[in-house]
């Protein structure tokens, strides 16, 4: 008979690909393709929006995505809002969102699906136990192959589970802004063997999401991740954790700039 434990993290395995289909590799260079983020497509009411971090989205124009395994792309157009500053090293948001318009809309919509709007966990109270998982796309896993003309691109799952926020004064963070959690190098899912082994560096994953799977859905059988956060930020002095924004920040910049009926966060207000 499975554990609680086995039944559970097999529900995390199981929403991959719920995460996968709303998530993309944002690319440079259509000719040396250069993996430059990550990026989560989401729906609120008739709007359709690609979040990412602001320091990838900061090259909007010049980015683009896969559309299909045979290179299609597309450089997706819209309007920008993104979290203005002078210094980006030091923006502890770095978040940006971009209203997808009406000529790339149909091209992607083929490609991805979009993360609903029930399904943005805004005001979460975040639990110190994996119940979490990122899943982006390592600049290190996304490269042509060895004496081929084969660009690959390998996603990157990890379980995950968000620090105390007495330590968040130490990276400069603030727990009604940001989320910290754990990346366990030596730990990491190798979806294609199925086992566990070292991780990759974490450059190219900025504007990945964080996903919450709820330990109730095992009753449901539901499949439903929540987004919780859009992660920004690889701690190269501390490489264990990782840092993003909560997703509260995202749907603050969008009625902030858009007029549209969502709930406010209860947690953070944008201004």
């Amino acid at each position: 008979m499975d554990t609680f434990a086995e039944d559970y993290r097999n529900l995390q395995f199981a929403s991959m690909s719920a995460m996968r289909s709303c998530t993309c590799i944002i690319m440079l260079n259509k000719t040396s393709y250069k993996a430059h983020g990550t990026g989560v497509f989401i729906q609120i009411q008739n709007h359709y929006f690609l979040v990412s971090a602001a320091h990838v989205m900061d090259k909007h124009g010049e980015f683009f995505i896969f559309l299909s395994q045979e290179k299609e792309i597309i450089y997706p157009g819209g309007d920008t809002y993104i979290n203005r500053t002078e210094n980006r090293e030091k923006d502890e948001l770095d978040i940006a969102v971009l209203r997808l318009d009406d000529d790339c809309l149909p091209h992607i919509k083929r490609s991805y699906s979009f993360v609903q709007a029930e399904d943005l966990a805004i005001n979460h109270i975040f639990q110190p136990w994996e119940y979490y998982s990122f899943l982006g796309f390592p600049a290190s896993k996304a490269k042509v192959k060895y004496k081929t003309d084969i660009f690959g691109i390998t996603m990157l799952f990890h379980l995950t589970a968000p620090i105390g926020a007495e330590y968040y004064e130490e990276f400069g963070r603030n727990p009604y802004v940001n989320v910290v959690a754990t990346y366990n190098k030596k730990q990491v899912y190798d979806g294609r063997k199925g086992t566990y082994g070292t991780g990759p560096d974490l450059y190219g994953i900025s504007g990945c999401g964080l996903w919450f799977s709820d330990p109730s859905d095992l009753t449901t059988g539901i499949i439903k991740p929540k987004l919780t956060a859009i992660m920004t930020d690889w701690f190269t002095k501390n490489k264990n954790i990782i840092i993003g924004t909560r997703i509260d920040v995202v749907t603050g910049l969008i009625n902030k700039f858009l007029d549209i009926d969502f709930p406010e966060s209860r947690i953070v207000r944008i201004n």
